[in-house]
Parts: C-alpha cells; structure tokens; sequence
C-alpha cells in the first residue's frame, strides 16, 4: 500500500537511509523530521513540499492524526564535522480512539514525565531498547529505563525496538530484548515481541514469544 508519512527522530545512519529517502521522491508520501533534517532530504531530491520540519512542541496535522515532536536526550551528525547540526526527537501520534509514543534513540530524561502529563497516556509506546554500555550511559536506555520510560509518559502496552541490527555495543545481539523481557515480566508490563513484520492489534491480545531463540 501507499505510505502517508514517515517519521524521523534523527540523522544517524541507522535512522536516516538515503537510498529509501529517494525512493519516495516525487510521491505523496511525506516526510516529518526534527529542525534542520529536511536539508538532507532536499540534498537527495526530495521537494519541499513533502517535507515537515518541526521543533520540539511543535505539531503536524495529517489526515486524523496530530503528530506531535517531543524531547528526546541524544544527539546527531553523520560525520565528524556535522555534530549536532540537526535536532533529535521523539514523537506523539494522537488519533482520534489511539495514542502511540514513540522515543526514537534516547537516554534518561525528566522531560518523560512531562510528554505523559501533556499528550498521554499510551495505549502503545514503541522504545529504543538497544545498544547500551557503561561508557555512554546517557544516550541510549538500559533494560531498567525502558520500563521506566513506559511509565513515565503512561504506556499500556510495550513494542521495543532498536536492537539485533547493528552492532553498536559489546552485549550479545540479542541481550537488549532478553534483558527487556525479564525486566517487563518482574515489573508486570504488557510486552510485544512481534517477529519483524508482523502486524500487531494493540486492542487485542497479543501472544508475545522469545522467536529470536528458536
């Protein structure tokens, strides 16, 4: 099917890919991305008329949806002489019956609680869940501050991502969602593990399994 938008929470290599970018130049499909991303874009042939920069508060209006930019702790560039040139973020998806939270690549915050208060709480938060080392406590979240962050802004249900595709960190490929897993059952968190791919209906139940360890 035709996308009708596609949201980037930052620069980086991971987030930003430039051959899927040029795929939807000339579409209808729109692109809404943090201050200073839609350079980018445009550098790749993309019009500025699919292209939405916001500031954190700051609000986009599509079809049903309000999309809105929220804070996120992190940072940008890709490359050594581009480092935090571009703003990074999270976003709230508000429809008119769902709310959906979704971090992007973050650290620990105070600014959690504040999105929950103003634009929660979440049926589904979807959190960055990978990679993670004592060296760079304060960009991306341990297992421990997902939950924390799910709660903060009032999820209900819990997708993580981020995690089995680069290798970023010094832990297993697969430690993030083990990790998270535990965490979420000693905390009583509704946890989705969906095989990459599959659709998940955030009002129904959802049978959540370790398939990574098949």
């Amino acid at each position: 099917p035709s996308v009708d938008a596609v949201i980037i929470s930052h620069d980086h290599y991971d987030h930003l890919e430039m051959s899927t970018v040029k795929y939807f130049v000339g579409k209808e499909t729109r692109y809404i991305v943090p201050l200073g991303v839609g350079a980018h874009l445009e550098a790749w042939g993309m019009p500025d008329s699919q292209i939405t920069e916001l500031d954190w508060s700051q609000t986009k209006r599509l079809n049903n949806l309000e999309l809105v930019c929220a804070p996120a702790r992190h940072f940008s560039g890709r490359s050594l002489l581009d480092r935090n040139q571009t703003l990074w973020a999270s976003f709230a998806i508000l429809g008119p019956k769902h709310r959906v939270y979704y971090s992007g690549d973050t650290g620990p915050s105070a600014e959690f609680k504040n999105v929950g208060a103003k634009y929660g709480p979440f049926d589904l938060t979807i959190i960055q869940i990978g990679a993670y080392g004592e060296h760079w406590p304060l960009i991306h979240l341990f297992p421990e501050q997902v939950v924390e962050v799910h709660r903060a802004v009032g999820g209900k249900r819990l997708l993580p991502v981020h995690w089995g595709t680069f290798d970023l960190a010094l832990h297993d490929w697969d430690e993030p969602v083990e990790s998270t897993v535990a965490v979420s059952a000693r905390e009583g968190v509704d946890l989705l593990t969906p095989v990459l791919g599959e659709i998940v209906d955030i009002d129904r139940p959802f049978d959540s399994r370790t398939w990574w360890a098949d």
